[in-house]
């Protein structure tokens, strides 16, 4: 690699980047994924060896039809621990298509609330409580924070293949 591509290349602090001189994930983009997966590590969680009485808790707080939106988000996380130098074929496809597949998963995630909350035979008001309004504002910002963020644009879209090393 000249020099010139490498100065072009390297717009970021020299900390942003791996020994591979790939761009390193930043932390909120790995807090964002285990938040769209949430419902996977909990359901995780629970077969954990316990007494059980703990882990009721838990148990009630993973909703099957939840862990669905989590699989694209989950598909994402699996791409982003394998990428290196040179990514597969398959983490490359994933990985620079990340920020659509994210969306998706949280699209999925607000479609199954509202379904949810439609079927509901309580007021909405009465059946929106703190932590599921908490989870849904945090849902909506995840988008705003994928795409205003032009670090992650970089980071997706730096996934050399077997050819580009």
């Amino acid at each position: 690699m000249s020099v010139a591509p490498l100065r072009r290349r390297l717009r970021y602090a020299s900390h942003r980047y791996d020994d591979d001189l790939l761009l390193k994930a930043p932390v909120l983009l790995w807090l964002t994924l285990v938040f769209l997966v949430r419902h996977l590590l909990l359901l995780g969680i629970t077969f954990l060896p316990t007494t059980g009485e703990e882990i009721e808790v838990l148990r009630n707080l993973v909703r099957p039809e939840l862990v669905v939106a989590d699989l694209p988000a989950a598909l994402v996380m699996a791409a982003g621990f394998r990428r290196r130098r040179p990514c597969p074929n398959w983490v490359r496809r994933i990985w620079r298509r990340a920020r659509e597949i994210l969306t998706l998963s949280i699209l999925i995630y607000v479609g199954i609330l509202l379904l949810r909350l439609t079927d509901a035979s309580m007021p909405l008001r009465d059946a929106i409580d703190e932590p599921l309004l908490i989870s849904l504002l945090l849902s909506l910002a995840v988008p705003v924070y994928l795409w205003r963020s032009r670090l992650v644009a970089d980071v997706v879209r730096d996934c050399p293949g077997y050819h580009d090393t």
